[in-house]
């Protein structure tokens, strides 16, 4: 079997298919992936291992890419409109950042702020904190609440929610008819610094129980992080764009007839973000700098099986590609004794390393 030095080699063997960010347009795309797919199942692995070597990608992944790509060039960007061309943390995501997580879960600290866009996956990670016993409480909850809960509601929601507004907050228990007779400055400007004060006091005084808050709305009023130091103070790394495009389908499945609503708020959510990008960067920076803080690329377990699966697939190809037949029977061993593989991937891995091994005989 011929083996191949650079990339230029494979594209001109005409016996292989590979795509490459040469491909300029969705048309062009699926006639090269049309190609690959009418393969023999032979040179369709010999096509995945050159493609993985050259690219970093089997075909159906760079498939999936520069589909993604061409989408987001052609579509996503035309939702900006006047809005200016994002930088990269715009579009790409960050790590994870833990401020203070052992002191919480050890219960020296009881409160946790957690920082994010809507559909970056705050809820997900207030489950990495642990206690039996422990309050969540999301900042958009604050606003209109009196539309959405009655006072014996937010007690079963949350204590510290109906402390606050049965006492020093009860201006705020206000529905939609009470705020159109109210400015900004009167009441959106106020009742989150005013609930995140009483929700430290709190705290302070109820050390039995734990509590989370989270919200964007954090970055917004407080222009200092450093006014947090004291408590433990997650920030998720999910882009602006990946939290958006979440966040849509999230609200898809709930209401199909949100999606136009959705796109229209999401030119005016992409000028507030670049307006208050400086106050993201500056509580990243004040916390990813800190000794206390462990950052994490974001990552589910899924997607990591997933990602054990896509590594031995490539390396059956790599054994194929080498005439290995050892290589791939010891592959195969190694997902039927696999407690971590999922029955799909599992099932995935061994019939490849069976049909590779058939075609090696050829």
């Amino acid at each position: 079997m011929e083996q191949y030095t650079c990339l230029e080699q494979v594209i001109q063997d005409p016996s292989l298919a590979i795509l490459t960010d040469s491909i300029t347009n969705q048309t062009e795309l699926n006639q090269a992936f049309v190609r690959y797919r009418i393969l023999p199942k032979k040179q369709k692995r010999i096509s995945n291992y050159y493609s993985n070597k050259f690219l970093g990608h089997n075909v159906p992944e760079m498939y999936v890419l520069l589909r993604d790509k061409l989408i987001a060039d052609s579509d996503i960007l035309g939702l900006f409109k006047d809005v200016q061309l994002p930088n990269e943390t715009f579009v790409i995501s960050e790590p994870d950042l833990y401020y203070k997580e052992d002191s919480f879960n050890a219960g020296d600290t009881n409160i946790c702020f957690i920082l994010g866009h809507s559909g970056s996956g705050k809820s997900m990670m207030a489950r990495t904190l642990e206690g039996d016993d422990i309050d969540h409480i999301e900042l958009d909850d604050l606003l209109l609440v009196k539309d959405h809960f009655t006072m014996g509601e937010l007690k079963d929601y949350s204590d510290m929610f109906f402390s606050f507004f049965n006492g020093e907050g009860a201006k705020y228990y206000i529905g939609v008819e009470e705020r159109d007779n109210l400015s900004k400055e009167e009441y959106e400007d106020k009742v989150f610094v005013d609930f995140v004060d009483f929700a430290m006091k709190y705290a302070k005084q109820h050390m039995e129980k734990k509590y989370i808050i989270d919200g964007i709305w954090l970055y917004l009023y407080f222009d200092d992080p450093s006014f947090f130091e004291d408590y433990a103070v997650f920030i998720k790394g999910t882009s602006f764009l990946k939290s958006k495009i979440r966040a849509m389908k999230r609200e898809m499945k709930r209401d199909k007839e949100t999606l136009q609503d959705r796109k229209e708020m999401f030119g005016r959510e992409a000028r507030n973000y670049l307006l208050d990008e400086d106050k993201i960067n500056a509580y990243r920076k004040f916390f990813g700098d800190s000794p206390d803080t462990v950052r994490r690329e974001e990552e589910s377990e899924a997607s990591k099986q997933a990602e054990a699966a896509v590594n031995e697939l490539n390396s059956i190809n790599v054994c194929f590609v080498f005439n290995d037949a050892d290589g791939i029977k010891e592959i195969m061993k190694r997902a039927e004794e696999s407690t971590e593989l999922s029955k799909w991937n599992k099932m995935r891995i061994i019939n490849e390393c069976k049909f590779a091994l058939n075609d090696h005989r050829k």
